[in-house]
């Protein structure tokens, strides 16, 4: 099987990993070369053990139109748990070898550290091994340092999970392409 990096991105209402989901995006490019997505928003009062933090709602109230439209997504969604097996669901579906999907999320101590914390506390098993999470700031920071990265061009909306997914996506493409020609 090739390699198949996959890009995840969530929305939250806090910056620990015990605070609310808002909404849960990834994408990945299957070995065809064709882009796969997932998304889903979340919703908020499925989750009445998650944390919220006033500064990160502030900074929500902030966004306007954007937080109006999160919210509005997040009334009729599906609760966590089962947002969480929907992802699974998704996540298989790109292989079975559990050593070629690397889930990408974007800073070691986010993304997938929410996302491997929901699992946990909804009973829901983890898609991915735990041996597998990458942290794109890094590989982002590395190929800064080693030359020839690129960065892509922005798709679609700042903090629209789904947008943000395919974005860290292409550049998790493009940091490894830039080491391919640096070798």
């Amino acid at each position: 099987m090739t390699d198949v990096n996959v890009a995840l991105d969530i929305e939250t209402l806090h910056t620990r990993p015990d605070g609310v989901i808002l909404a849960i995006a990834a994408a990945a490019r299957l070995p065809n070369g064709e882009l796969s997505t997932f998304y889903t928003p979340v919703s908020i009062t499925s989750q009445k053990a998650r944390m919220i933090s006033t500064d990160t709602l502030n900074w929500w109230h902030g966004q306007g139109e954007l937080w109006q439209k999160t919210l509005a997504e997040c009334e009729d969604a599906p609760t966590l748990a089962n947002a969480l097996g929907d992802l699974s669901t998704w996540y298989a579906s790109l292989g079975t070898d559990n050593d070629r999907l690397f889930p990408w999320g974007n800073g070691a101590s986010f993304d997938n550290a929410f996302l491997e914390h929901a699992f946990d506390e909804q009973g829901v098993a983890c898609p991915w091994a735990y041996w597998t999470g990458r942290d794109l700031r890094t590989l982002k920071h590395l190929a800064t340092d080693l030359g020839g990265f690129i960065k892509p061009e922005r798709v679609g909306t700042h903090h629209n999970a789904l947008d943000d997914a395919i974005t860290q996506l292409l550049t998790v493409e493009a940091c490894l392409e830039s080491f391919k020609e640096a070798a």
